[in-house]
């Protein structure tokens, strides 16, 4: 409430020093004006000319931006409150790979695990080392920091404990003296 009030401050005595004309110019306002010939022609060559260099990208730019778009696709999943079970560690691992239009053999290599356990990590079947997290961040050239990788496995065991109910229940047996508080 105090800052409301504090911006509202800022804001009169900001706007004081200007006519109400020159506070209406300062917005953009969309125009009524019809476009010239020449406008014309030079927004279709821009829009043809960013085609032909969208179409005309090499394999490693292709690459590049499906590695990016993977990259803030994680980081949207880590920063939502929302848990998604498809958007688990081994999701993210697969795309990484496949985005790279690699074999798992060949992935498996590059970053000296075995495809076994690769398979494992992708399927879930397995909680990677933080050897392994370590790598994929240097395998990416630091583009996927290892710590969003952390964050995406520290989601999926967040989920873990909050809906694991045989977990509590086999624990509960281990409590003793439990605290009881009238709420």
């Amino acid at each position: 409430m105090k800052t409301n009030k504090n911006r509202k401050e800022i804001q009169e005595v900001a706007f004081s020093k200007f006519t109400d004309q020159e506070l209406a110019d300062a917005y953009v306002f969309p125009s009524d004006e019809v476009q010239t010939a020449q406008e014309k022609d030079a927004e279709q060559n821009f829009w043809t000319n960013r085609r032909k260099q969208f179409e005309n990208r090499s394999e490693n730019e292709k690459m590049y931006n499906r590695l990016l778009q993977l990259k803030f696709q994680l980081e949207d999943y880590i920063s939502s409150n929302q848990y998604h079970k498809a958007f688990n560690f081994g999701y993210f691992l697969n795309e990484y790979v496949n985005r790279q239009d690699k074999k798992d053999k060949q992935f498996a290599i590059e970053v000296d695990v075995t495809p076994a356990v690769l398979s494992q990590y992708i399927n879930n079947h397995r909680k990677p080392k933080d050897e392994f997290v370590i790598r994929l961040e240097l395998h990416s050239g630091g583009m996927i920091p290892a710590i969003s990788w952390f964050k995406v496995l520290q989601k999926d065991k967040e989920h873990d404990i909050i809906t694991n109910q045989q977990l509590r229940l086999e624990e509960s047996k281990h409590v003793k003296n439990r605290l009881e508080f009238a709420y």
